[in-house]
């Protein structure tokens, strides 16, 4: 266990959501691991995510294996990850505020972590990277160019929400407000059914372990999340459009230093490769990666071994050609 290791609670004071509703004292949970003279990587969790990158010893976390495994070093980073406002896991949400704002956006999501990197004192990113709604976290973030970013990494996630993650999202909706928690195991078997390809369902179970094994997953869901803020989330998701009110985003990402990755996994049924390129396509310097060996959306939680040299071999280029 490395000894740098900190979690801790900023609380900011009052702080407005885009619908004009106002949390009194916003509470960001927080990791930071590593020194402080160190160059900076900060990490934006996905939906049902957390801030525990790293994790320790006994609880490894859900990016262990990407620092621990030497393609981001512990020894040659410090690390910071934000539990996202509105996730059960520390940072304010209807879990421990009962007055939290009915309606979230991830802007707002991306204001709050802005706010807690400046409390910080930081001022410069050297790596911000993202998966899924992390993804559409760090494309926010560096459209609001609020902090010096070298290089970008976005996993699994668009420009946009598609329609048919919309449509999904609302089935989700509609069985927790049917069968509230219950309801919540219902959807957390339907998001699952989303994040693995049906190829890796057919190499990983026979027709009735599947049975089982969704309904395993769908019972630890619902003990361990809360199912308010579920809901949030979802809500959280479905606001995403980077050009939602914006007619300057090309022209601010064609401004942009930083160094972008793109990269989908295969089969990815919620952010297809071609769309996940296009978002890249949209910066100065791109590259784009595509994993043709996976189980679908769940990619970058998985397999790391598939990928991450390619994250690494970005992450120690030296130069990079203009598209």
């Amino acid at each position: 266990m490395m000894t740098n290791y900190k979690v801790h609670t900023l609380e900011l004071g009052a702080f407005t959501t885009e619908s004009g509703e106002i949390i009194n004292n916003l509470k960001l949970r927080y990791v930071h691991v590593g020194y402080t003279g160190q160059p900076l990587v900060v990490v934006c969790h996905a939906l049902t995510g957390n801030h525990l990158t790293y994790g320790t010893d006994n609880h490894h976390g859900w990016w262990c294996e990407i620092i621990d495994g030497g393609y981001i070093p512990c020894h040659d980073y410090q690390f910071l990850t934000f539990n996202v406002i509105g996730s059960p896991f520390g940072s304010s949400s209807k879990k421990i505020d009962p007055k939290f704002p009915e309606q979230l956006t991830l802007r707002d999501n991306v204001k709050a972590i802005k706010k807690g990197i400046q409390a910080l004192g930081y001022r410069k990113i050297n790596i911000l990277i993202g998966g899924s709604l992390g993804g559409m976290q760090v494309m926010e973030m560096l459209y609001n160019n609020k902090f010096q970013v070298d290089k970008a990494i976005i996993l699994a996630a668009t420009d946009k929400m598609s329609s048919y993650s919309r449509a999904f999202n609302e089935i989700a909706r509609q069985a927790i407000h049917l069968g509230g928690k219950e309801g919540l195991s219902i959807a957390r078997q339907l998001g699952f059914l989303t994040y693995r390809s049906s190829k890796s369902y057919d190499q990983s179970f026979t027709p009735d372990e599947v049975v089982s094994y969704q309904q395993h997953q769908g019972n630890k869901f619902k003990e361990y999340f809360d199912l308010n803020c579920y809901l949030t989330l979802l809500d959280v998701l479905d606001s995403h459009n980077i050009d939602r009110g914006r007619d300057d985003v090309d022209k601010v990402f064609q401004f942009l230093e930083t160094k972008v990755l793109t990269m989908c996994f295969i089969d990815d049924l919620l952010y297809p490769d071609d769309q996940v390129r296009a978002v890249g396509e949209r910066f100065k310097y791109h590259r784009h990666f595509f994993v043709p060996d996976n189980v679908g959306h769940d990619g970058f939680l998985l397999n790391f071994n598939d990928w991450a040299p390619n994250l690494y071999h970005f992450l120690n280029l030296k130069q990079f050609r203009r598209k």
